[in-house]
């Protein structure tokens, strides 16, 4: 092929999916067998071809060969780079943990990204938890300190989101709250802490500006990729305006620093390559940072590789770096493909390359104001039309205005950012001065941020609760590179292509309509503080909860999309009921010492003063469920029984929702 790395990338790509998803039931061996074998077939190909005047049928075999060669690799490298949980949960253990990311707290709790090292050695990440009234711990502080071990829970209601997955893919699997019970240490002093410390100081100089929370959070964000002093309604506004990418660091940020450090450098380093090695090594420093994001990698390495072809004179083609730059990201780092940032970046950067050129022509003008923002509309149509599946299949929602709102962010953040620059180095040499370009500043964002906050406001205009799957948004992408494909070099076979594309996507909803036509669910939700029960019967539900409002918690709405319910039938929920023939009881604070009734389903619930262990003797219920809102000696005790007399029993904090299908 005429770029090569671009299927050496595709196969290794599929090689670390595959892995992932079907590989995992195979050995290390059998990888390796597989490996060995096509890179026979690549050999043969390859000395035959010395012999005598090779084939085309041998040309293919070897290309074949090689090929698969990458796919193996990327199956073997995914394999041996996977970690898993060596610490022993539901246990107290000791040691040492390094702070290495502060996540975004939630209402009631600080959260951390460590490392915890044990007394025996053992190193590993983990998710850290603290009461919100304590003291923020900063990156690379250091404590000695007993934890209890947990495993991060798994989604407790079907359909929902499952942040074990998310966490797993970041090579973390276990969690720990933290309690005031330890002693710090000295702080951690490796490079990569050291450039965080310069961070907290670049992001503290901006204190003398007095910033509300609102503009410090955008600062922050731009120029430090850190989004955990957003508010939940600026991320929510930027999310339903469809501009949410503006905030993440990416390829227009890179740009624009190394414009400026270019700009800077020019005047003391005369070298073009000296001056070019400077400014990726200095990028490659922001990149650390700002959290070694996938869109900032992406970049940087974009960056670099154009310009290391430029210093050997070396053509370049933009979708081959892309390719190139993918490859070596996942080379070092596998688990990284699963990263939702850098698919969306990837995606986002594809698409502008290779579907604006077929738009280009009917977005230009000679003024070039009008050029400019043609260009940006040209270019934000693409972008989303590229990402559109895939961001419809993560997060469920087409937000309509999205190019109004990039017509108005992207220009004006722009400006904002390379303000930001400036101010940040006035911080330190002319505070005055920096000062009162700060007020300016704050204009401008608090300008965008009320204007992406009328957009959002526009619900009519933001198209919710789509339901895509994996299969179908990897057809829907396939369709739209495809039809490109057939617009810039038309041919049967590409027609054909686009015609079996849309039979796979119409095979693939009545698959979908199929089983929702076949669907009969019947499960105790996971509720902490109430008692919920759904029916499902194709798309038409029956929701029995204590909880007037439960028809707006998450859990009820990702259920609704997922199953495409079109009817809910809400009832309040009885001590005693019957439902699909199931009779329930629900025990709970206020039942009496001595029931007499005969169930099905039995469910305990706010620590009822209950002799359970009559109970089952005497009425030997199918399943007792202990909701999740009882005490921990309750629970244990109430196992006991159930175990002792041979009765299933279903543990809602451990588990999570109880299936009824019985």
């Amino acid at each position: 092929m005429r770029y090569p790395i671009i299927p050496i990338t595709f196969f290794y790509v599929n090689g670390i999916f595959f892995s992932d998803q079907v590989f995992s039931l195979f050995t290390s061996e059998l990888i390796w067998g597989f490996l060995v074998f096509f890179f026979f077939i690549y050999l043969t190909g390859f000395f035959k071809s010395k012999i005598v005047q090779i084939s085309n049928y041998l040309k293919f075999i070897s290309t074949i060969g090689v090929y698969f060669i990458f796919f193996f690799i990327g199956t073997l490298s995914f394999q041996e780079n996977k970690i898993e949980n060596k610490i022993i949960t539901s246990e107290y253990h000791l040691g040492v943990l390094t702070i290495d990311e502060v996540l975004k707290s939630n209402t009631i709790q600080n959260r951390y990204l460590a490392e915890f090292t044990t007394i025996d050695n053992i190193q590993q990440r983990i998710l850290i938890y603290q009461n919100l009234e304590e003291k923020t711990l900063k990156v690379g502080e250091r404590l000695e300190v007993p934890l209890f071990i947990e495993a991060v829970p798994n989604a407790k209601n079907p359909h929902q989101f499952d942040y074990s997955k998310y966490l797993a893919n970041k090579q973390i699997f276990i969690q720990a709250k933290l309690s005031n019970n330890f002693t710090k240490l000295k702080p951690a002093n490796g490079f990569q802490f050291q450039l965080l410390y310069f961070r907290d100081t670049l992001i503290n100089s901006f204190k003398n500006h007095h910033f509300s929370k609102e503009v410090n959070g955008v600062v922050n964000a731009l120029l430090f990729g850190q989004r955990t002093d957003l508010s939940e309604k600026i991320q929510s506004d930027y999310r339903n305006a469809g501009v949410m990418h503006i905030l993440a660091i990416s390829g227009m940020h890179i740009g624009i620093l190394y414009w400026i450090m270019n700009l800077v450098f020019r005047s003391f380093i005369r070298s073009k390559n000296i001056r070019f090695i400077t400014v990726i090594l200095i990028l490659a420093c922001f990149a650390i940072i700002t959290g070694l994001s996938g869109s900032v990698v992406r970049a940087v390495l974009m960056f670099a590789i154009v310009g290391s072809g430029m210093m050997f004179k070396r053509k370049t083609s933009t979708i081959n770096v892309l390719a190139l730059s993918l490859l070596l990201i996942l080379i070092f780092k596998p688990s990284f493909l699963f990263d939702i940032g850098l698919q969306l970046s990837y995606l986002a950067v594809f698409s502008i390359v290779y579907l604006y050129p077929i738009i280009r022509p009917f977005f230009q003008s000679r003024y070039l104001v009008i050029k400019y923002f043609l260009e940006l509309i040209g270019i934000s149509i693409v972008a989303q039309i590229g990402i559109l599946p895939l961001a419809v299949y993560y997060f469920g929602q087409i937000p309509l205005l999205f190019l109004l709102g990039n017509l108005i962010v992207i220009p004006v953040l722009t400006f904002v950012l390379i303000a930001l620059v400036l101010l940040l180095i006035l911080n330190f040499v002319w505070n005055a001065l920096s000062v009162f370009l700060g007020k300016g500043i704050v204009f401008l964002i608090d300008f965008v941020n009320d204007s992406i906050g009328w957009i959002a406001s526009q619900t009519d205009f933001i198209i919710t609760n789509i339901k895509l799957n994996g299969l179908q948004c990897v057809l829907f992408l396939g369709l739209i590179f495809m039809i490109a494909y057939a617009i810039k070099q038309y041919s049967y076979r590409k027609i054909v292509v686009i015609f079996v594309l849309i039979i796979g996507i119409q095979i693939s909803y009545f698959y979908e309509f199929s089983k929702l036509k076949a669907n009969n669910e019947f499960q105790i939700l996971y509720d902490y503080n109430s008692l919920t029960i759904a029916k499902i019967n194709q798309t038409k539900m029956l929701v029995l909860s204590d909880d007037s409002l439960v028809n707006s918690k998450k859990f009820l709405v990702d259920l609704e999309r997922e199953l495409e319910i079109n009817e809910i039938d809400l009832k309040n929920i009885t001590n005693f009921f019957i439902v699909d023939g199931l009779t329930f009881l629900v025990v709970d604070s206020l039942g009496v010492a001595e029931i007499t009734t005969s169930v099905d389903v039995l469910i305990l619930k706010n620590n009822p003063k209950f002799n359970l262990e009559r109970y089952v003797l005497n009425h030997k219920p199918k399943l007792v469920v202990m909701h999740p809102k009882n005490y921990n000696s309750n629970v244990l005790f109430w196992t006991e029984t159930c175990i002792k007399n041979n009765i299933p029993f279903h543990n809602m904090r451990e588990k999570g929702y109880a299936d009824l299908s019985f």
